[in-house]
């Protein structure tokens, strides 16, 4: 009986070291476990760190070579000599711009006969009074006074007769409310009852010339005068004003439009825009500058 509780002690004994030592085992792995995965991540960790090491070593080293160049005498000579070139650029643009123009006008240039005048006042009705006068590159523009509507109507009949103009037409024609007016009854019976202008083209061709320029003070050109001769009746069209390229890759964005050096309205501005060209019938000589400013992508600011 005593040697079976002995039996039973020592084998509860048994079961407890047997216990332990698998709890033991089990921690054990644990901690191997950790270890691998701790290690594991070190190695990564440290290769990371290497790369990027050697990365930024590489790319200073990279950055220390490019300033050690842009820092010596030759790397600066040859930056003065960019800046000269620029310059110089800048300067034979402008003077392009400035003979292209020249050359346009002076290709363009005419003056009007005294037989053109002679037929002119030949042609006009009796009851008609010119009252002003003027002549722009082969246009003639004609202001006066008539007792008829029809008068004016007769002079252009005349004009066609002795075929003087190429083209000649009515821009306006309005009735004169005399009765409005102070005037001495002889005044008021010699008063005419019409007031017209009338334009004619002497050629039959017109040169239209088409400027780009940069919206400053300076006005510097961005290219030479683009100059075609045309047709009277015949339509000149200029397309993608919108935007402009200089070949140094700088973009420029329209900002105001002047015909014969009159600037246009916002509302016509507008309408160029939208078809991104310019157009129009030639009857005169047309001369169309566009104005750019720099575009916002480009550094600029944009109107």
């Amino acid at each position: 009986m005593a040697n079976s509780k002995k039996f039973e002690a020592s084998k509860r004994d048994m079961n407890f070291f047997s216990a332990f030592s698998s709890a033991s085992g089990q921690i054990g792995s644990y901690m191997s476990l950790t270890l691998i995965v701790v290690l594991a991540f070190l190695i990564v960790g440290g290769g990371v760190y290497a790369f990027v090491f050697l990365q930024t070593r590489a790319i200073q080293s990279n950055i220390d070579i490019l300033n050690a160049k842009m820092e010596s005498e030759a790397y600066q000579s040859e930056l003065a000599k960019f800046s000269e070139v620029n310059i110089s650029m800048s300067v034979l643009n402008q003077q392009y711009y400035e003979v292209s123009a020249l050359y346009s006008r002076v290709q363009n240039t005419d003056k009007i006969e005294s037989s053109y005048m002679d037929t002119i006042y030949s042609s006009v009705p009796s009851d008609v009074i010119i009252t002003d006068f003027a002549y722009t590159d082969g246009t003639v523009i004609l202001s006066g006074t008539a007792d008829s509507y029809y008068s004016p109507l007769d002079m252009i009949a005349n004009f066609s007769k002795s075929k003087l103009f190429t083209n000649v037409e009515i821009t306006n024609i309005a009735q004169v409310d005399n009765s409005a007016q102070v005037m001495t009854p002889e005044a008021l019976a010699a008063a005419k009852d019409y007031t017209f202008t009338l334009q004619g083209s002497l050629k039959s061709t017109y040169a239209v010339l088409i400027s780009r320029l940069i919206d400053d003070v300076a006005t510097t050109p961005l290219t030479a005068v683009k100059s075609q001769t045309l047709g009277v009746g015949e339509q000149f069209a200029e397309t993608g004003v919108n935007t402009f390229t200089s070949p140094d890759g700088t973009t420029y964005i329209l900002s105001r439009i002047s015909i014969d050096d009159v600037f246009i309205s916002e509302a016509d501005l507008s309408e160029i825009k939208l078809s991104d060209s310019i157009s129009g019938i030639v009857s005169s000589s047309v001369d169309i500058k566009l104005y750019y400013t720099l575009s916002v992508t480009t550094g600029g600011v944009q109107e």
